[in-house]
């Protein structure tokens, strides 16, 4: 709630301080791809991770701690990466050129360390998720928006918008210290005396988890690049608007979804590596008629208030009213998506736990399709409002997919 509070305020004044612009469409065109690849390798790293540590646990085996030093690796080639490719992906991703296409290079550039640091974080927090210490990391992404928020307060008037891009690089370096600083006094739990070797064996396993995992991820991400590929062919402000109006449903998915799903999973994961199928139903059930009842009355709330929201926290400074009137009518859109997103994160949870890597690619793949699907129908008609809608439609196809996965994943053999 911490975080996603922050996360909140700092758009309020990234809101505040820069409106809705070019540059503000460059801004986040480059966050999206800046952050692209490090959330991918990092996701799957963790994920990965947690189910590996349960399996190890269950059968009494070494822990994969070579895997350190190829992690560390894998975080900086993800930083050169985004760094090295960042004018030929941009110009061909986006529909953008000229000076909006340099600015966005120049804004991807600034944050290709985040790159690095995005991929150590998350590995990090995986490692401590899966021995259930949630809370530094957790509280660790307050970072972040900490440390934009300050860049935005201090350097705004004189740096721009690029002062919003050096306080996430600062404040993702940020994270990656508070991290180290709660691992390392207990290199004996999860480095048991000092060894860096595991079996090739586990190590192979773990690596293929990571890739099923990564093309997973790198697919479902897809999804919100083709959004904006879309959205860039709109008006300038569209990927702006969509932005904003996206972020109170963000919050709400990170109190209702991720955090849930995080804090679950190790648990999860336990139950798959005893194969306990009746406890991991008994959790999943439990899990889901605590958070879907409460997800469906979040959702009418904000739907009734929508436009009282977006006034609340976005109408001061450079924001006008026709931005308001715009992002209150996304926002309604996006509201109808909660309770199908977060079922299906829960559901996403259950299929990685049950080592069902396979369907989970398969519902990315169905997801992508599906929402690049319904951007080209309703684009042109809607605007970012039917950008929106195919968000929320392609929600509920990945869920009633995920549903019929999970059913097959559990069946007795």
């Amino acid at each position: 709630m911490v975080v996603r509070a922050a996360g909140a305020v700092k758009e309020v004044l990234f809101a505040g301080a820069f409106g809705v612009s070019a540059d503000t469409d460059a801004f986040v065109l480059a966050v999206t791809y800046a952050t692209f690849l490090p959330t991918v390798i990092g996701s799957a790293v963790a994920t990965a991770l947690i189910a590996e540590r349960a399996k190890a646990r269950a059968d009494a085996e070494a822990n994969l701690n070579a895997l350190a030093w190829w992690v560390f690796a894998a975080a900086a080639t993800c930083g050169i990466a985004v760094y090295a490719l960042a004018p030929v992906a941009m110009s061909v991703l986006f529909t953008v050129s000229g000076e909006t296409l340099s600015t966005a290079i120049s804004y991807a550039r600034t944050l290709s360390p985040l790159g690095f640091a995005m991929v150590l974080s998350l590995a990090m927090c995986g490692l401590l998720n899966s021995e259930k210490q949630f809370y530094v990391a957790g509280m660790s992404a307050f970072a972040t928006p900490v440390f934009t928020m300050g860049a935005i307060v201090l350097f705004a008037s004189t740096w721009g918008v690029q002062a919003a891009a050096w306080g996430m690089v600062v404040g993702g370096l940020a994270e990656v210290v508070l991290l180290t600083l709660r691992i390392l006094p207990q290199r004996e739990l999860f480095f048991p005396g000092g060894a860096l070797r595991a079996s090739s064996e586990r190590e192979r396993s773990f690596w293929q988890s990571v890739a099923v995992l990564s093309l997973a991820a790198a697919v479902a991400s897809v999804s919100p690049i083709v959004d904006q590929v879309f959205l860039a062919k709109l008006d300038t402000g569209a990927v702006t608007n969509l932005n904003y109006a996206s972020k109170v449903n963000s919050l709400l998915i990170g109190l209702l979804g991720t955090a849930f799903g995080a804090a679950i999973y190790p648990y999860l994961s336990d139950f798959a590596a005893r194969r306990d199928v009746s406890g991991l139903k008994r959790l999943t059930w439990r899990l889901a008629g605590v958070v879907l009842p409460l997800t469906g009355l979040v959702t009418l709330l904000v739907y009734v208030f929508s436009y009282d929201i977006v006034d609340l926290l976005f109408a001061r400074g450079n924001f006008t009213r026709n931005a308001v009137a715009e992002v209150g009518a996304i926002q309604q859109i996006f509201a109808l998506q909660l309770v199908f997103y977060i079922a299906g994160l829960l559901a996403m949870r259950v299929l990685n736990a049950a080592a069902a890597a396979r369907f989970v690619f398969v519902i990315s793949v169905i997801g992508v399709v599906s929402n690049a699907l319904f951007d080209w129908l309703l684009y042109e008609s809607m605007g970012a409002r039917g950008i929106a809608l195919a968000s929320v439609l392609t929600s509920v196809i990945s869920l009633v997919v995920s549903v019929a996965f999970i059913r097959s994943a559990l069946r007795p053999r």
